[in-house]
């Protein structure tokens, strides 16, 4: 028997985070919960968490999430867990997954793969499976880490989540350094965690809702802030893996140039946008890792999407504002 543990990371937790929790729990022998230092606002919640049994670590200062799951990771293997499951707090998971990813990773063992990272075929609307092998393993790539199953030997011999990115594209360079070291990343068949990716805006081209055949009419974009950090951390990873998955960072670059292409166009002010995303590609050139400056934070605070807000199927209102994240 595995004694699979779960993680979650929380950052200014509502009272849904715990349904959430309800429903890993269940699942698993033992659950611990990482708050990046929410504030004492969030107290109740957490408390609450504490009491219906998990164990809960309060970060002194917001670290961002890698060093969150880190820390998770770090109590569960000298808690004696040998399989660890991570989640973000808005995961809410469906009976018997957590033994669909554990079967998985058996199946995939036993037919002599050596695996790494075991994640759910589809999280929210996205297939992370790309590939069947002749033995009906499914190999993943582009994962996610919300629901990801991973051993405390993978963690020994490769190490945890990389700190100093502090947020966006962590679980990516997690899975390209984990296959970098000879480790197969499969998706568990059928499995699935359903998630909310960001808040889902109408296609603009100059000032008019955009339809081509094969581009979806909608696009999803983060909060103004995470640009930053997505610019930065994708020269900083393409630098560290453009050897060891070519085709990938390629796919990946070209991807991420033409939605930051696409959130230029509809940010307000372009200017204040344009300035998040030079001081991110700043950073990335010369390597200045963790978190980003406070004043430049600020200024991106400052930043909305002027373009429909898509809810529901339908499309509301010009979106003005944007919602704090950790």
């Amino acid at each position: 028997m595995h004694a699979i543990w779960a993680i979650i990371s929380t950052f200014r937790p509502d009272e849904d985070f715990l349904n959430s929790y309800d429903s890993i729990a269940a699942q698993v022998e033992r659950v611990v919960v990482v708050d990046d230092a929410s504030g004492a606002d969030y107290v109740a919640v957490l408390s609450a968490i504490a009491d219906r049994g998990a164990i809960v670590e309060r970060l002194p200062q917001n670290s961002g999430i890698a060093a969150a799951l880190n820390r998770g990771y770090e109590i569960a293997v000298a808690g004696g867990a040998s399989r660890i499951l991570s989640f973000d707090q808005d995961s809410h998971i469906d009976p018997g997954y957590v033994r669909s990813v554990d079967a998985a990773l058996d199946h995939a063992v036993a037919r002599g793969h050596r695996v790494g990272l075991v994640v759910p075929e589809y999280f929210a609307d996205v297939r992370q499976a790309h590939a069947r092998l002749d033995d009906g393993t499914l190999l993943a790539r582009n994962i996610i880490q919300s629901g990801m199953l991973v051993e405390a030997a993978v963690l020994e011999d490769v190490g945890m989540m990389r700190s100093d990115f502090f947020i966006d594209l962590v679980d990516t360079e997690f899975e390209l350094r984990v296959r970098a070291s000879g480790y197969r990343t499969i998706a568990a068949p059928g499995a699935a965690l359903a998630h909310q990716l960001g808040r889902q805006y109408a296609r603009m081209l100059f000032g008019r809702p955009l339809s081509l055949p094969g581009l979806p009419a909608v696009t999803t974009f983060s909060t103004p802030f995470r640009y930053f950090y997505r610019v930065r951390n994708r020269i900083v990873l393409n630098r560290l893996h453009a050897r060891s998955a070519p085709g990938q960072i390629l796919r990946d670059t070209l991807i991420d140039v033409l939605h930051f292409a696409n959130a230029a166009v509809v940010a307000r002010p372009r200017a204040t946008f344009a300035a998040v995303l030079r001081a991110g590609v700043n950073a990335g050139l010369r390597r200045r890792m963790g978190r980003m400056p406070d004043s430049l934070a600020v200024r991106a605070a400052t930043v909305s999407w002027n373009a429909p807000l898509v809810e529901g199927g339908g499309v509301l209102d010009r979106a003005q504002g944007a919602a704090d994240e950790g």
